[in-house]
Parts: C-alpha cells; structure tokens; sequence
C-alpha cells in the first residue's frame, strides 16, 4: 500500500492539487460512494495540507537562500552552515510528519472498502499515465528534450603573460 512517496513541498501542491480535482469529480465521488460529509472532511483535510505545505516550504525557500549565502565566503562559518542545514532539515521533517497526519485523517474519513476502491483507482491512474510517459522528468527520469542541458558560452582566453 502506497500512500506515501516524496514528501516535499512542491509534491504535496501537485498531490493535493490532483485530489482537490477528483474530490471535485461526481464520478469519483460515486465511484468511492463518498457521502457530502466525507467529502467535505476530505476536503478540508486536503485544504489545512496545501497551506501547510505552501507555508513551510517558503520557510524551506527562504533558509535554503541563507545556506546559500553562508556558502558563498571565502571561509564559510562551518558552525553556522550546519545549524542552517539542521533547520532545513528540520523543515523537511516537519513537511513528512504533516504529509502522514493528513494521510491518517483521511483514512479515519474513509471506510475500510472505499481506502481499497481508492488504492485501486490510484494505482490504475498511475499504470495509465505510465504507459503515456507522463512521469518523465519527475522521479522516473528526465524528459526527452531536457537530456541535454544547455551551455553557454566559453569567455574568451586571455593572452598568455609573458
């Protein structure tokens, strides 16, 4: 059983952005036999995740510019750059933590036999987007036409000093 996966920041706006979208659905809706009241809870689960995600993750954008600049000296602060990756690191941990407690929640609205409707209907979506290679570029691997990064331009050679 797979409810889990990447737990950052920019997946869980893609994730709950995708469930928004079928919670919206009649079809889904009937094809779980989701009441208006688990709906609803569904929902607003989903919704208390993406803010907590969009939150978290400029606090993670923002700590990830500092780490950023910390790095740019000549003689960077050592003590300074790891207490800035522990709070990054921080971060991410919280975003797993929330990204399980969302995934919790939602199975106590769901009945045993519609988390199993769920998982099969999740599962065949992901065969089909497979088969149509819409994860390429994700964690399955880059997309055709970012093979090969661009480059720029070599400066100009200086004259040798003599």
């Amino acid at each position: 059983e797979d409810w889990g996966g990447d737990f950052g920041p920019r997946h869980g706006r893609r994730m709950g952005a995708r469930l928004m979208a079928m919670l919206e659905s009649d079809r889904f809706k009937t094809a779980l036999g989701l009441t208006d009241e688990q709906s609803a809870r569904l929902r607003q689960i989903l919704v208390e995740a993406q803010k907590s995600a969009v939150k978290t993750g400029a606090e993670m954008g923002v700590r990830g510019i500092e780490l950023r600049e910390l790095l740019r000296a000549d003689q960077p602060d050592r003590e300074a750059v790891m207490k800035k990756v522990a709070e990054i690191s921080a971060l991410r941990g919280q975003i797993m933590q929330r990204h399980v407690e969302s995934l919790l929640a939602a199975k106590t609205v769901l009945t045993p036999e519609q988390q199993k409707k769920l998982r099969a209907l999740m599962a065949r979506r992901f065969r089909e987007q497979s088969r149509r290679g819409e994860f390429r570029g994700r964690r399955f691997g880059p997309r055709p036409e970012a093979e090969a990064p661009p480059t720029l331009p070599l400066p100009p050679a200086e004259p040798p000093v003599e």
